[in-house]
């Protein structure tokens, strides 16, 4: 029996067209960090549209999802990395990506293999991210004089930080969302699916404002 999906997944699978398109007629002025965010809206789009409409079989869709989860985590923890304002402080960045890609490779021959539920990396990965992002946002507007919502900076970690603050609790608790009715699990995603449109809003706000090399 086939699934009908809520219209409201549809609307955030590809409410990601919006900063993507943005994004892309902006590429020749953007820099680094919002080179590396145009690439993950490319690699988050094109993964959704595999998973829901190409990928067969649970166990190769349960596998490919924990892959996911390390890659998106690479992507975002670079962009965090890109904007940090000191050496030191990039290292240690780079020095959280890094053991969180051995925490990866460490659970799938152990605790959470690819055949299994992806909760504790998946929750661990958007722990790591929403601390990132706070101290990056909070540090990025106490060294701003002008306002910074013209920065888009403050557009992109802010979603980050709303994004995956609000869906760690999801993440954490999929497993046992399964043992519900589908309308309840639907009830709960809702809460993922509308976020990711905000999350591809400010993306969207993040690319129309002024842009540095940075």
């Amino acid at each position: 029996m086939m699934i009908q999906y809520p219209i409201l997944m549809y609307i955030s699978i590809f409410s990601v067209a919006l900063p993507l398109c943005v994004g892309i007629s902006r590429m020749r002025i953007l820099g680094r960090g919002m080179n590396i965010l145009l690439y993950y809206l490319i690699f988050a789009f094109a993964a959704d549209m595999y998973l829901r409409y190409f990928a067969k079989g649970y166990q190769l869709t349960l596998g490919l999802n924990h892959v996911y989860y390390l890659i998106e985590y690479i992507f975002i923890m670079s962009i965090i990395t890109v904007w940090q304002e000191t050496l030191r402080i990039k290292r240690l960045f780079q020095a959280l990506m890094l053991l969180y890609i051995l925490f990866w490779i460490i659970a799938k021959f152990t605790f959470e293999p690819l055949t299994g539920l992806y909760s504790v990396i998946a929750g661990t990965s958007q722990g790591l991210l929403v601390i990132s992002a706070e101290f990056t946002l909070f540090v990025f507007i106490r060294d701003r004089i002008h306002p910074v919502i013209n920065h888009y900076r403050f557009w992109v970690l802010l979603s980050f930080v709303i994004y995956y603050a609000g869906t760690l609790l999801i993440i954490t608790s999929r497993g046992m969302l399964l043992h519900y009715s589908t309308e309840a699990f639907f009830l709960v995603t809702s809460i993922d699916w509308s976020l990711k449109i905000l999350f591809n809003i400010l993306f969207t706000v993040g690319f129309l404002c002024p842009q540095t090399k940075a």
